[in-house]
C-alpha cells in the first residue's frame, strides 16, 4: 500500500510537510520530516502555555493540531507544567522524540539530539529584573490606549477593522485567523488595543520572524557601541581563511551573505532542520556552502539572523550571560519592555530568527523606535546611519531592507499596493505576526496571533494601514 502525502505543518518561514500515516506505513521520506513535527509541537505547546500562558488545551487543539494533521494521530506528549514538554511519535523506530525545558525568566528552550536536558539546565543564566512598572501613558509606561484622542470618524474606521480582523468568517480549522492582539499607535500615542477573548494584555507574545527585526536593533546598538561595524567583515572564527571570511555585516542583515539556504516550502529545509535538530544553531547555519557572492542574491533565511546572533554573542565575550544582558540592558530596559525574552537555543545563544516573545505594547514600542529612526525619549538610542541602513532597499532585492520588509509585492494584493506609502516597512513572521511602520506618518499598526491561512489577516492588516494614511 503506498502512503499518501499531504502538507501538514507550517513552519515559521517556511512549510515542513509531515507524511500522512496510512495502514501503519510512512512514506520514503517521514524519518527527516518527524523531528519537524515533534520540535515543532513541543516548542510551541511550552512557549504559547508556559510562558506565554494561553491554555494549553487551546494551543493544543486549536493553535497546534491543524499544523501538524497527522503526527496527531500518532503522537505521545509528556506535559509536565512549568518544567517540560516532550513530543514523540508512538511509531516503532520513528520516534524522533523532542522536548522543550523551560526556564522561568528565558522562556522554552528545545533540546535536541546533540544536547541535553541537564545541559541546558547546567547554563545558570540569571534573570535580568524587570524595569519599574510604569502607568504613565504609553510608550513612556504602560498606560492603556488613550482613544479619547481619536477623532470619532476615525475611532469607527479603526473599530470597523478590527471587527474584519477578528472575526472567524471560516469554520474549518484549518483556516482560522485566531487574531490574539490589534494595536494601533499614532504622532507617538497608543490610540486603540483590543485583546480575543481571556487574553491579557500582559502575556507575551512570540513574534516568529519578526524577531529577525529585533536582532537587526540589537546589531544596530553594537554597531553605536562600535562593537561592530557594517563595513565589517562578520568574522565567525570558523569562517577564517575561507571564502565565507569576505561576509560583511551589511550582507549578512540585508539577507546576502551568499550561503546555500533553503528556507523550506513542502518537505524538511535549512530551517527546520536547524531548527529543531540542532543545538547550536546559529553554527549550523554558518557551515551552510557558500552559493554565490557576497552582498548579491537574496535568500531569506532564518539561520542568516541566528548567525547574527551567534557572532553578537562572540563579540561580547562568549557567554550567554553577556547577550542575554546586552539586549536586556540595553535594548528593553531602555524601552521599558517588561517579561520579555528571545528564547535561546540549546547552547545558550538566543534564536535571533525566530524565537522573540514580548507583549504586544512592547512589539509596539520596537516599531516606534524604528519609526522615530532610532531615537527614544528625545535620546538616540541607534545611530541615524543605522537606521539609515535598516530602512533603504537591499542592493541584492528592492523589498527588503537591513532585515526588515519593504513593499513586499508577494503578499500584498495589488488594490493595496497603490495605496500604501512608499516609506512603508514591515516586521512579518509566520502565522500572521505583523507589525507595520509608516515613518512620515508616525504610525505603527500590530497584529499579533496563530493564523492557520494567513492571506486574510495581511489583508485586514494592510487594509487598516492603507485607510489610515489616506483619512
Amino acid at each position: 500500500m503506498k502512503a499518501a502525502r499531504k502538507v501538514a505543518l507550517g513552519i515559521g518561514l517556511g512549510v515542513c510537510a509531515l507524511s500522512a500515516v496510512a495502514a501503519g506505513i510512512l512514506a520514503a521520506d517521514a524519518a527527516k520530516d518527524i523531528p519537524s513535527g515533534t520540535g515543532y509541537s513541543a516548542w510551541e505547546l511550552c512557549t504559547r502555555s508556559m510562558q506565554s500562558g494561553h491554555d494549553y488545551a487551546r494551543v493544543k487543539t486549536v493553535f497546534i493540531e491543524p499544523k501538524v494533521r497527522q503526527l496527531k494521530d500518532v503522537w505521545a506528549i509528556d506535559y509536565r507544567p512549568r518544567d517540560r514538554v516532550a513530543v514523540r511519535t508512538r511509531l516503532p523506530g520513528l520516534a524522533h522524540e523532542r522536548t522543550a525545558l523551560f526556564r522561568h525568566g528565558l522562556g522554552c528552550t528545545l533540546v535536541p539530539p546533540d544536547s541535553s536536558v541537564e545541559a541546558v539546565r547546567a547554563q545558570r543564566i540569571r534573570v535580568a529584573p524587570d524595569p519599574p512598572a510604569s502607568t504613565q501613558p504609553w510608550p513612556s509606561g504602560d498606560g492603556h490606549a488613550q482613544s479619547a484622542r481619536l477623532p470619532p470618524a476615525r475611532a469607527a474606521l479603526i473599530a470597523r477593522h478590527a471587527e474584519a480582523i477578528f472575526a472567524e468568517p471560516a469554520s474549518s480549522p484549518f483556516t482560522t485567523r485566531n487574531t490574539i492582539a490589534l494595536l494601533v499607535a499614532e504622532g507617538g500615542h497608543l490610540l486603540f488595543e483590543r485583546y480575543a477573548p481571556k487574553v491579557l494584555r500582559d502575556q507575551p507574545q512570540l513574534g516568529w520572524s519578526m524577531t529577525k527585526t529585533l536582532t537587526a536593533l540589537i546589531a544596530g546598538l553594537m554597531a553605536g557601541d562600535g562593537k561592530l561595524e557594517l563595513d565589517d567583515p562578520v568574522g565567525l572564527p570558523r569562517w577564517a581563511g575561507t571564502p565565507k571570511a569576505a561576509i560583511h555585516w551589511r550582507h549578512l542583515l540585508n539577507m546576502a551573505p551568499g550561503l546555500s539556504w533553503f528556507e523550506g516550502y513542502g518537505g524538511a529545509s535549512d530551517a527546520t532542520e536547524m531548527l529543531f535538530s540542532h543545538a547550536d544553531q546559529g553554527a549550523w547555519a554558518a557551515d551552510r556552502p557558500l552559493s554565490s557572492t557576497p552582498g548579491s542574491v537574496f535568500n531569506y533565511s532564518t539561520g542568516f539572523s541566528n548567525i547574527a546572533m551567534l557572532r553578537m554573542r562572540q563579540l561580547l565575550g562568549g557567554s550567554a550571560q553577556a547577550i542575554y544582558d546586552y539586549y536586556q540592558s540595553r535594548l528593553f530596559a531602555p524601552l521599558g519592555i517588561r517579561g520579555g525574552v528571545i528564547e535561546p537555543d540549546a547552547s545558550g545563544t538566543p534564536v535571533g530568527g525566530a524565537r522573540g516573545l514580548l507583549r504586544p505594547i512592547d512589539w509596539l514600542r520596537l516599531g516606534q523606535l524604528v519609526a522615530n529612526g532610532g531615537t527614544w525619549n528625545g535620546a538616540v538610542l541607534i545611530p541615524p546611519e543605522y537606521m539609515a541602513f535598516l530602512r533603504a532597499a537591499s542592493p541584492a532585492s528592492p523589498e527588503y531592507g537591513g532585515s526588515i520588509w519593504r513593499r513586499e509585492a508577494g503578499r500584498i494584493a495589488p488594490d493595496l499596493r497603490a495605496r500604501l506609502p512608499a516609506d512603508m516597512l514591515w516586521f512579518a513572521g509566520h502565522m500572521g505576526q505583523y507589525m507595520v511602520v509608516v515613518p512620515s506618518r508616525n504610525l505603527v499598526v500590530l497584529r499579533v496571533g496563530v493564523a492557520h491561512h494567513e492571506a486574510p489577516s495581511t489583508y485586514g492588516v494592510l487594509a487598516l494601514v492603507a485607510d489610515l494614511v489616506s483619512d
